[in-house]
C-alpha cells in the first residue's frame, strides 16, 4: 500500500494585457485592449514519503507551454529547491486558449505575430508557475 503526499497551489500568472498580440490565431491585429480575466497557474505536487521522489504537474491558463518558459521555470526551481525538481519530474501544460498574450516561445513561427519574444509574458508565466 502506497501513501502519497499531495499538494496543490494556484498563482496569478497574468502577463501584459494591452497592446500585446494574442497567441494562436497568427493575426497581428488580434491584440489585447485590457484585462477581462486573470490567468492562473495551477500546480499539483505528488510526493512519495518513502522514496522522497516528487512529481509536479502544472496547468497554465495559456495556449500551451513552451520550452523557453519551462527552462526558465526549471532554473528558478533549481535555485529555490536544489535538485528536487528537474525536467524528469516537472510537467507544464496549457488549457489551450487563444486569448492570452503571445511572445513566450523560442521558435520564430510562433512569435512572428508578436514580433519576437515578449519578456514580460515569459517572466509573468515563469513567476506564476514557480510561485
Amino acid at each position: 500500500e502506497a501513501n502519497y503526499l499531495i499538494g496543490r497551489g494556484m498563482y496569478d500568472m497574468t502577463g501584459p494585457a494591452a497592446e500585446i498580440n494574442f497567441m494562436g490565431y497568427a493575426n497581428p491585429a488580434q491584440t489585447g485592449r485590457g484585462l477581462h480575466l486573470r490567468q492562473f497557474a495551477r500546480a499539483f505536487v505528488i510526493a512519495d514519503p518513502t522514496t522522497h521522489k516528487r512529481f509536479a504537474f502544472v496547468n497554465i491558463d495559456g495556449c500551451m507551454a513552451s520550452q523557453v518558459v519551462t527552462l526558465q521555470v526549471l532554473d528558478m526551481l533549481r535555485v529555490r529547491y536544489g535538485s528536487v525538481y528537474t525536467a524528469d519530474n516537472v510537467c507544464i501544460t496549457g488549457t489551450h486558449t487563444h486569448s492570452t498574450p503571445g511572445g513566450f516561445f523560442q521558435y520564430v513561427l510562433f512569435d512572428i505575430t508578436s514580433v519576437g519574444a515578449v519578456n514580460q509574458t515569459i517572466q509573468a508565466y515563469a513567476n506564476g508557475i514557480v510561485n
